[in-house]
């Protein structure tokens, strides 16, 4: 059997010998010093402290790399990259729907293709279950079919995964790259579904990304993640951003009209709004407050997904718990098994998560309640997307989202306040049934 040679289009590479008849661009050392500051080719790091210096007594030289990026190859002032030039190529871009878009969904779906014609900037700020996946679809088909390099990309490994798997299916005859660690390239990078850390690997490449939980950790807080974006896009170049929670800075950076609002879910049913209860947890305790709560969950046939703020208190919790709730698990972004025990979830195995926020982005599934324990300490933004959780599927779209707490904050009541205000908002638009 033939094996395959991938193009390694728009990509920067450590070694020659995997192009073919691939244009080189560019040849540079990794690291170079411009303007008496060192400068990383790969993430376009210049903080000092990203750089580790070093005298070679072999080569008789000081050697300087980037330790920032090192995952995704070391990048020195020694060692040769490669600049391989970026190529178009067009595909036909189907796609297949189960469902017809919602009224709300086919606007903004509209609005995106235009923006994709136009090379336009635009976020999506969707609430939680509005079906922001399935409006980039026309877009996607547009820009394929014209031969523009797609890339949609997240700050979470889980959110790629997720994605993946429901643009593959339904983007069936498309040759998909999915980049995350440990996944390797298998096509040319026409069409690619990563995390946002992947982009170092691409330089003026992509003429459309879409940028889904743009607001997650790590990207708001690194600042050459965000440089990757534009690094990793050509010239000229659409950009699609899309949260539930969109961060102020970057809604400072963009016009009124290019803020596409969509306050309804797909299934035109209200967000669950959050209820409160005082209740003050005790590490080292069994409480019967909550095992009550958790019990009744677990008769009533639903799913729990319970939040903590720290991994060291959940599991602290957990070991209370543990063996009066057979199906009971807890889950982290340190935990090895993760993704296993999210499947085993799935398939009804557990009854109850005792989560971190690793799971408030990126996780759908039907009869599923939320509880957030210590909600006091959490912030409007992680409020709004764990309670996100609940009610997403047209099977299931109510149930029950209970915020433990120790006293009422004010990031409490305006993430209350933010999910009251979007249904009447989708009522005002007659885009939910009230």
């Amino acid at each position: 059997m033939e094996v395959r040679q991938i193009k390694y289009y728009g990509r920067l590479i450590s070694d020659k010998t995997l192009v073919t008849n691939e244009i080189i661009d560019k040849i540079s050392t990794g690291v170079i010093k411009k303007d008496g500051v060192w400068n990383c080719l790969q993430c376009h790091t210049k903080q000092s402290h990203h750089f580790y210096k070093y005298n070679s007594p072999f080569l008789n030289k000081e050697i300087v790399y980037c330790r920032h990026c090192i995952n995704l190859g070391r990048m020195d002032n020694i060692n040769l990259i490669f600049f391989v030039k970026s190529k178009n190529v067009i595909s036909q871009g189907i796609y297949h729907l189960d469902f017809q878009l919602s009224e709300q969904q086919a606007f903004a779906s509209s609005i995106i293709v235009q923006a994709i014609k136009a090379y336009e900037c635009k976020i999506l700020y969707a609430v939680t279950g509005a079906g922001k996946t399935e409006m980039v679809f026309e877009g996607i088909q547009y820009a394929r079919s014209h031969g523009y390099n797609i890339a949609i990309v997240s700050p979470r490994v889980d959110v790629v995964i997720e994605i993946s798997i429901r643009i593959k299916k339904a983007f069936s005859f498309e040759q998909i790259d999915v980049l995350y660690q440990g996944q390797m390239q298998r096509f040319d990078g026409h069409f690619v579904i990563a995390t946002v850390h992947q982009l170092y690997r691409f330089k003026r490449h992509f003429d459309l990304i879409i940028v889904d939980e743009v607001d997650a950790f790590p990207l708001t807080m690194d600042l050459s993640l965000q440089a990757a974006v534009k690094h990793a896009s050509k010239v000229r170049h659409a950009h699609i951003f899309m949260t539930a929670t969109p961060p102020r800075h970057l809604l400072k950076t963009m016009n009124e009209s290019d803020i596409i609002t969509l306050p309804a879910r797909f299934h035109r049913h209200p967000l669950p709004v959050p209820r409160f209860k005082y209740f003050k947890l005790k590490q080292h305790k069994q409480q019967y407050t909550l095992l009550n709560i958790l019990n009744r969950q677990i008769e009533a046939g639903r799913y729990t997904l319970v939040f903590f703020d720290n991994i060291d208190l959940m599991k602290a919790v957990y070991l209370n718990y543990k063996k009066e709730i057979n199906a009971l698990t807890y889950v982290h972004s340190e935990d090895a098994l993760r993704f296993e025990k999210i499947n085993d979830l799935r398939k009804g195995t557990y009854s109850v998560v005792f989560t971190t926020t690793i799971l408030e982005r990126g996780f759908t599934m039907s009869n599923l309640d939320v509880i957030v324990c210590n909600s006091q300490l959490f912030n409007m933004s992680a409020l709004i997307q764990m309670a996100g959780r609940v009610g997403r599927m047209k099977s299931d779209p109510t149930g029950l989202v209970l915020f433990l707490h120790e006293g009422i904050t004010l990031n409490m009541l305006k993430a209350r306040k933010h999910i009251l205000k979007m249904n009447r908002l989708a009522i005002e638009k007659r885009w939910i049934d009230g």
